[in-house]
């Protein structure tokens, strides 16, 4: 079998599970020929087989189940009744379809066969008339092997391709072959193992949510056990914990890759939502996306969908121009905008570019004012970074009157507060009659995250590793001297530039230790570099994020909780709350 789409193999294995059940409800349509809701349960099976297959460019599949549909239509109607003949003659069309998706399985065509016979008789049939004496079909054959398995997300979760909604039936035996043309194993490995419906499963996602948690559980459990462990003179203890330690990540590893989604799930609808809006407003748009193979935990993706969804729109309304003032300009009249989606550092980073008139960062200054956003002195001081990001300020619009679309404020702000609760960030740049540019960085996933645990004011907390840059440690002798003071506020120079400091004791109201050296957490927020000073730096490890009660879910400096090894309770730190509460700031300078 060669290499095939994703979305192929999800049609493939959703119509062997319908194949599956058609089988049975043909023998129960035998029993009481009458059955109106069986009748209309095969109808609607082979007529979605139809028109996906019509949608994926198989034409002889199409054509089968064009054939049979046509037959199926008479008897949901009432216009024929039931009858030996027919039923055979269904079921070999269910034999040829399965033989045919099991080509499309193997070699990624259709094959040679197009099944004439079979469709002049289910033409006949469909007239009223007796069966004409066909050939005794060929011994079955099982169907052909699938090289990879697969698990298919739940029902419950959204796909961007399957319009069936008989959809949550499990593969429960193989497959049988075509009664015209049986279908030959792919290779020596096809007595081994079954079709892609076999090697696949349909599990709902409450359940991989839950077996989620039992492993955050486990988590928890292995590094408790790894803490005593470490206490102790047992050699077999030592190395039975090690044992456990490997084997949980391994369980980890692969119970994440069970929730991992293409980020094209979130996608595959937008190009859609391009068309209808640029078609209301009188413009020409065009949506290119890269990356849409990217995968992302599947709370991500669920996080990330509204979210991506307004920017996107916002690109549309207010980026890309009229197509008469985009030619005045000497632009192509229609515009593009595009979807990037990459893996780095341990996030997935995703940018939202278009080529149209750009912000102006005048326009947006004067707004502001105006909304009273800013005074005129703080403007002043603004670099055009700063500028920029009131666009995602609460209450914030630039449109001149208020449709239905856009201009009431209510939005961008709503954006950016959605994705820094999954621990994102969100960065705008821009070049006036260029284009603009949205960059969103997330984490891969939200339920076990590596950390760095450290001490302040004698409580532990925990910050992401994800926004971790470096350590810095100042010895407390040297500290007057290297610590300077730029307008009121602490500065460390590191390497030339100056790293604005966040004292974690003193922002929390915890005792603060004047003894110790100084330990500086070097981390970053959008393109913001800070140092958090903490008393002490313990250890890096995995954590179990738990959320936050109601009573501290206001608090903006704190993301979450964990439970450490020795079982107590450490807060994770927000990086984003320093960022907020303290208001550090540095100018970067940043190519659209």
């Amino acid at each position: 079998m060669g290499d095939l789409d994703g979305l192929v193999k999800e049609f493939l294995v959703e119509s062997y599970e319908n194949l599956d059940r058609l089988d049975k409800e043909f023998l129960q349509l035998e029993q009481t020929p009458g059955n109106r809701e069986i009748i209309s349960s095969i109808f609607r099976t082979i007529h979605t087989v139809k028109g996906t297959s019509g949608f994926f460019g198989f034409e002889k599949l199409q054509g089968v189940a064009h054939a049979g549909e046509n037959l199926l239509v008479k008897l949901r109607d009432g216009a024929l009744v039931l009858n030996q003949d027919i039923s055979s003659g269904l079921l070999r069309s269910v034999d040829a379809i399965r033989a045919i998706l099991g080509e499309v399985e193997k070699t990624g065509a259709e094959g040679s066969e197009n099944y004439p016979s079979l469709i002049a008789e289910l033409e006949h049939l469909a007239t009223g008339a007796a069966a004409k004496p066909v050939e005794s079909a060929p011994a079955s054959a099982p169907a052909p092997v699938a090289v990879q398995a697969a698990v298919v997300s739940a029902p419950t979760a959204e796909h961007p391709v399957m319009p069936s909604a008989q959809s949550s039936e499990l593969a429960s035996r193989p497959s049988s072959s075509s009664a015209e043309s049986a279908a030959k194993p792919a290779d020596g490995a096809a007595t081994a193992g079954g079709s892609l419906a076999d090697q696949s499963l349909r599990v709902d996602v409450s359940v991989l949510d839950r077996l989620m948690n039992l492993v955050g559980e486990l988590v928890l459990t292995r590094n408790q056990i790894l803490q005593h462990a470490g206490a102790t003179a047992s050699s077999a203890l030592v190395t039975t914990s090690k044992r456990l330690d490997n084997i949980t990540s391994q369980l980890q590893e692969e119970v994440m890759k069970t929730r991992m989604q293409p980020i094209e799930a979130v996608w595959g609808k937008l190009p859609r939502v391009v068309r209808d809006l640029a078609k209301q407003i009188g413009k020409q748009v065009r949506l290119d996306m890269e990356g849409k193979d990217t995968e992302l935990d599947k709370s991500i993706i669920e996080a990330i969908k509204d979210p991506l969804t307004h920017m996107v729109r916002n690109s549309v309304d207010h980026g890309i121009e009229k197509p008469d003032k985009r030619i005045a300009a000497g632009k192509p009249a229609e515009g593009c905008i595009l979807l990037r989606a990459y893996h780095e550092g341990g996030k997935v980073t995703i940018e939202i570019r278009d080529d149209g008139g750009g912000i102006d960062p005048a326009r947006i200054k004067a707004k502001a004012i105006e909304k009273g956003l800013i005074t005129v002195e703080q403007s002043a001081k603004m670099a055009e970074r700063e500028i920029l990001a009131l666009i995602l300020a609460p209450g914030f619009s630039t449109a001149e009157q208020v449709t239905n679309i856009s201009g009431r404020g209510v939005g961008m702000d709503v954006v950016r507060t959605n994705i820094e609760k999954i621990g994102g960030s969100v960065d705008i740049a821009s070049v006036v009659g260029i284009g603009s540019s949205i960059t969103i960085k997330i984490p891969l996933t939200l339920a076990i995250i590596p950390a760095l645990v450290v001490t302040s004011g004698g409580e532990r907390f925990a910050i992401p590793q994800i926004n971790l840059l470096e350590l810095v440690r100042i010895e407390k002798a040297k500290a007057a001297t290297l610590i300077e003071d730029v307008y009121g506020a602490p500065v460390y120079r590191l390497r030339g530039q100056l790293l604005p400091l966040v004292y974690l004791s003193k922002e929390l109201g915890l005792p603060v230790n004047e003894s110790a050296a100084i330990n500086i957490v070097v981390l970053q927020a959008d393109e913001t570099q800070f140092g958090v000073v903490v008393d002490t730096v313990l250890d890096t490890g995995e954590i179990v994020v738990k959320p936050l009660d109601k009573q501290l879910k206001s608090l903006s400096v704190f993301a979450g909780a964990t439970i450490m090894g020795d079982g107590t309770v450490a807060l994770i730190l927000d990086v984003f709350g320093p960022v907020s509460y303290t208001h550090l700031t540095l100018p970067t300078n940043r190519e659209v």
